[in-house]
């Protein structure tokens, strides 16, 4: 590991493992600072209090909504639209920046992946993800607890690096970017996305900026009960014929596609599910929400890798509608 700042190599210290020799506890030491190793697990966050407050709201939604039975949703629209088979993941040592509830690794590890490491600054690092990798029978994957615009890994080192629906939530989408594709090892690639601003048109426009502005800069200074009730009404509300509808067309609340195993038709109570967790995904109480246009995606890729052509899924990702979770790879 590398300190944040300068990729310094740490020392381990004081170093107590369990049975299976994985370091418990004990101290990262590096040139300028200290990072202590607590429960398994290598924290960066001391000198950053505040960006931990900026997401502790993900740390409340995972921690109560999970994901892991979202694992078909993920399958037909990130895996479908991004990759196209589960394939890529095997044999490869993947970081998942901004891994929430610790599902996606799952999944990864499930496909074949020879390590995933799961960099996460919310507080899921201690409650979601751990209930849902310790029980999972696999042991080759890490967590550190830090921020990704400043992940502490060696750089150029990590074949495959996804930020999917996370990097907008960042201070810098740039920024971050920028840090990401650094741990990209020759042949490797970064895979992120970042929600879309669409103002085009009058509809869209007051949709965003009528609505959803006005109601987010409002809820997301509300405490965790606050907007889990909010997502609650939304939810019950779209299940009313018509009701549902319009008010999902005017930005109030988002269900998305409801994806069922057996391809039938979603029950109600997998429509109220999806509602209520993507509304409050919508609405919740991190701080940053960027949306991007176009053309600042674009501008931010070239910059990344002038090479088009080590760019895969341009069409398809600025498609409007795009499909959806489809993400960019961007190749080094």
């Amino acid at each position: 590991m590398r300190e944040p700042a300068g990729a310094e190599p740490l020392v381990l210290r004081n170093a107590v493992s369990n049975g299976d020799g994985r370091v418990e506890s004990g101290e990262l030491v590096g040139r300028s600072d200290v990072y202590p190793v607590r429960a398994g697990i290598p924290r960066f966050v001391a000198a950053a209090p505040d960006r931990v407050r900026d997401v502790a709201s993900f740390g409340d939604e995972w921690n109560h909504f999970n994901f892991i039975q979202f694992r078909q949703q993920w399958l037909r629209h990130t895996v479908a639209n991004t990759f196209g088979t589960t394939d890529v993941f095997r044999g490869k040592l993947i970081v998942d920046a901004g891994a929430g509830s610790g599902a996606q690794a799952l999944w990864m590890l499930e496909s074949g992946a020879r390590h995933v490491i799961l960099l996460e600054l919310s507080p899921t690092v201690d409650d979601v993800i751990r209930r849902n990798l310790e029980t999972s029978g696999f042991t080759n994957w890490d967590v550190v607890q830090c921020s990704i615009d400043a992940p502490p890994l060696r750089p150029r080192s990590i074949d495959m690096v996804i930020c999917h629906n996370v990097i907008q939530h960042t201070r810098s989408v740039e920024d971050t970017a920028r840090a990401l594709f650094e741990l990209v090892a020759p042949g490797g690639e970064l895979v992120f996305n970042c929600y879309p601003k669409n103002d085009q048109g009058l509809l869209r426009w007051l949709r965003l900026h009528a609505v959803y502005q006005p109601l987010r800069a409002v809820l997301s200074r509300c405490p965790f009960r606050v907007n889990l009730a909010y997502a609650t009404m939304m939810a019950a509300l779209r299940l009313v014929p018509g009701v549902g509808l319009a008010l999902e067309k005017a930005g109030f609340c988002v269900q998305g596609e409801v994806v069922t195993s057996d391809g039938t038709a979603p029950a109600l109570s997998n429509r109220f599910a999806a509602t209520r967790l993507n509304t409050f995904d919508m609405f919740g109480a991190h701080r940053y929400q960027h949306l991007k246009t176009d053309e600042e995606i674009r501008a931010l890729v070239a910059a990344l890798q002038p090479d088009s052509s080590a760019v895969l899924n341009m069409d398809r990702y600025f498609r409007r509608p795009a499909p959806i979770g489809c993400a960019l790879r961007v190749r080094r």
